[in-house]
């Protein structure tokens, strides 16, 4: 509760003072005699020394998002903790960015992708760590219905292993699945549209909540196809004109789904109806009675998209190099994307692979 409206007023509040006393006084009760006391955070589920606890309420709900998107997964408060100490860990844990301070009686855990050294991922390591993602895309996205909602919670692992790969690995290419299959093609992409997504929203300054969310619309912009035919989305062939007339359908399908779901992040549902909208009010999906304006989640999201599409070889395309798909978005500069995250990309993407035309 006292994490909850620290979102509201600063950690110096006099509510949020009372409640970091009243916090206080249940960690010490709930220590007794032990020399500390242990949260967790396994997956979506919360574990208080050792057991797990069960309750669903609106409030652990949150706490349990916002220090997930700390990179967080245990703290322990350890005997002598106080209240000054416990409110200026609350305004940590609160505060979309920056980083968790450190504490004489509050340790935390902070989640780590471990593969590989300092300096990179070996070629077996990025092998697994792609396929793990593309299997957690495909795990969460199974089953969806318009009866069935996904585990958003499940799209926030993701998302933070992303994020924690960027500090590892720096060319994000080499994290990104190649095209291997059409059954695993729109698990591989939503994957790869995700890391492309990530790294222009890092490159843009974003973080903390804002951040997770571009990456979570990124996952889900495609989610529209889970309600289009298997035999049109892995037709190994050009599509015909009502095939290609269904497919186009997958922007509304998807927008109307996530606007059903509560933990979805607002600015997924404008990606994926947008995102192939072009930045002059082209595209799709068409509207006769106005000229749409692409929203900016989904002028991220659509150059993601474009450079993803291009760089996997299809039956009926083949795959482009990276110059080429560079090349070819400046020439959309203006029209298909907007001209100031375009080259936000480009530059970002050439400064990482240190290459020059």
């Amino acid at each position: 509760t006292a994490i909850s409206n620290c979102s509201l007023y600063s950690p110096e509040h006099s509510i949020v003072r009372n409640l970091a006393e009243k916090a206080v006084g249940i960690i010490h009760e709930l220590m007794g005699e032990n020399d500390s006391t242990e949260i967790m955070i396994i997956e979506k589920e919360l574990v208080f020394d050792k057991e797990p606890f069960k309750d669903r309420s609106l409030h652990l709900m949150n706490f349990i998002k916002k220090v997930r998107r700390k990179g967080l997964d245990k703290i322990i408060f350890k005997k002598g903790v106080e209240a000054e100490e416990v409110a200026k860990f609350i305004g940590d844990i609160s505060h979309m960015s920056g980083i968790v301070s450190a504490y004489p009686h509050i340790s935390t855990g902070i989640i780590e992708i471990r593969m590989g050294s300092d300096t990179g991922f070996s070629e077996d390591e990025i092998e697994a760590f792609r396929n793990e993602q593309v299997n957690n895309v495909k795990e969460v996205f199974t089953g969806v219905s318009r009866y069935k909602k996904l585990d958003v919670a499940g799209l926030e692992d993701i998302v933070l292993n992303f994020v924690s790969a960027f500090q590892k690995e720096v060319n994000i290419l080499n994290i990104m699945t190649p095209f291997k299959s059409y059954t695993e093609f729109t698990y591989a992409h939503a994957a790869n549209v995700a890391i492309l997504t990530l790294f222009q929203a890092e490159a843009l300054g974003m973080k903390g909540d804002t951040l997770h969310d571009m990456g979570i619309a990124a996952l889900l912009h495609d989610v529209g196809k889970m309600f289009v035919s298997n035999e049109i989305i892995e037709k190994k062939g050009k599509l015909d004109k009502e095939e290609w007339e269904e497919m186009q359908k997958h922007t509304l399908y998807g927008a109307r789904y996530l606007l059903g779901l509560e933990d979805c992040p607002q600015i997924a549902v404008p990606a994926a109806l947008q995102h192939h909208l072009r930045f002059d009010g082209k595209g799709y999906p068409k509207t006769s009675f106005v000229k749409q304006k692409q929203h900016i989640s989904s002028q991220i999201v659509t150059i993601s998209d474009f450079f993803d599409a291009l760089r996997c070889k299809r039956p009926y395309k083949r795959d482009f190099e990276v110059i080429e798909i560079l090349s070819l978005m400046r020439e959309g500069v203006g029209t298909t994307f907007n001209p100031l995250l375009a080259n936000n990309f480009i530059n970002a993407l050439g400064g990482t692979l240190n290459f020059h035309e």
